[in-house]
């Protein structure tokens, strides 16, 4: 009979498309002729005598099952991988112990087949040296970049707390006071990287984290390029779909700052009113719809939302980008001035206590730039839901935080 790992390597190989089923299954038989005959063979030599796969493909389907059956803790040197806290189309991130010490940090690590791309490869490690030259305090740092037991990963800092995403898809619907707080601290991200003259290209609620002290953090600059190429255009179009630019979804070159104030915009609209702006059966018609469709102003106003965000969605995501903010500095600006004409952010709308009702909440006064006298808060919208990461945990997340502790000081007698 085919062991575990004969299995769990045959079903990688059929699933990535290395290997053909039939083929695989006739190893399969091999090898359970070769145990009942006294001679056992593994899945690799029986793949080896047939030729049927090359060994650095072997090697990546060996290392693509290790990775997905959760024996992984000591495959990167200097680092104990702990747990996957994600995964997406090139790689998986791990929170992970470095190495001597207790050090949290996340740990990047390609996809193996996709590291058989030179392509790939140096595109990943590009993502890890940006992050590495990168220090705001709203953009995650890059830590290290290395290979070790054939895979490419780099060290990056450990963010405890979830995507905009993940809130978004547990249906919750942001107060618009925390949904400009999270644009503010996203726009000196971006403000940052115009000057240094990246554009991210890739600006969604799925790449900017919420931490547990309310700081928000943009992360994954795996589309990033350098600010204003020639103009022209592409045959590919970078980023996600559901939140590009028109100049992106036509597969501009010429693409600058402008398109990530496009993207945060739609990001903006998709957290205060809890669906894209523009939906669709497939890709090519939610493309149309960024390239051809303007947002209907009398759509916006029926759903509740102030006067000043209203004009913020639409200055951000105006088609013509001559008309949208030239850059983060001007979208900073009027956010604050919006925010300072009616109360400061003196009171973090983030931090609020679980004890607190809603109606409580929001009639705490917030306190006037300048001036002791408390501003009454603005009344809310009935619809809206006030978002409260900051708030006590509960006790399943308290749970979770001593089975890590625990987890970590197993590792660290075992090691010792």
């Amino acid at each position: 009979m085919p062991s575990k790992n004969d299995l769990h390597l045959a079903a990688r190989l059929v699933f990535d498309g290395t290997v053909a089923e039939d083929a695989v299954r006739e190893c399969l038989a091999e090898i359970q002729h070769s145990e009942e005959s006294g001679r056992p063979l593994r899945l690799e030599e029986a793949l080896a005598k047939r030729r049927l796969v090359a060994p650095e493909r072997l090697t990546a389907a060996r290392l693509e099952v290790m990775l997905d059956s959760g024996h992984f803790a000591n495959l990167i040197d200097g680092y104990e991988l702990v747990e996957k806290v994600g995964a997406g189309h090139t790689s998986r991130v791990y929170m992970a112990r470095k190495l001597p010490g207790n050090d949290l940090v996340a740990v990047k690590v390609l996809h193996p087949k996709l590291s058989l791309s030179p392509d790939v490869r140096r595109a990943f490690r590009e993502e890890a040296e940006l992050l590495m030259r990168l220090k705001h305090d709203n953009i995650v740092r890059g830590y290290a970049l290395g290979r070790s037991h054939g895979l490419e990963y780099f060290a990056m800092e450990y963010v405890d707390g979830d995507t905009l995403l993940e809130y978004i898809q547990k249906k919750v619907v942001f107060n618009e006071d925390a949904a400009l707080y999270v644009i503010l601290q996203i726009g000196r991200a971006l403000e940052y990287l115009n000057r240094e003259g990246v554009v991210h290209r890739d600006i969604k609620p799925g790449n900017i984290l919420l931490t547990r002290e309310n700081t928000v953090k943009l992360c994954d600059l795996g589309f990033a390029a350098t600010s204003g190429g020639a103009e022209g255009e592409s045959d590919t179009t970078v980023g996600t779909v559901a939140y590009i630019s028109p100049e992106q979804a036509r597969g501009r070159t010429d693409i600058d700052i402008r398109s990530d104030i496009y993207s945060l915009g739609v990001t903006l609209y998709h957290m205060v009113i809890g669906e894209l702006p523009f939906q669709g059966s497939d890709d090519s018609e939610v493309l149309a719809k960024q390239i051809l469709e303007s947002l209907s102003s009398e759509e916006l106003k029926g759903r509740g939302i102030s006067d000043h965000l209203h004009y913020f969605i639409q200055k951000m995501m105006a088609k013509n980008r001559e008309i949208r903010y030239a850059d983060p500095a001007a979208l900073i600006s009027d956010i604050s001035e919006h925010i300072r004409g009616k109360k400061t952010l003196t009171y973090n709308p983030l931090a609020a206590s679980e004890a607190e009702g809603d109606e409580n909440l929001l009639e705490k006064p917030f306190h006037e730039e300048g001036g002791d006298k408390p501003a009454a808060a603005p009344p809310p919208s009935p619809s809206r839901s006030w978002w409260k990461p900051g708030a006590p945990k509960d006790d399943a997340a308290r749970r979770r935080e001593t089975e890590i502790r625990e987890r970590l000081k197993g590792l660290k007698r075992k090691r010792e």
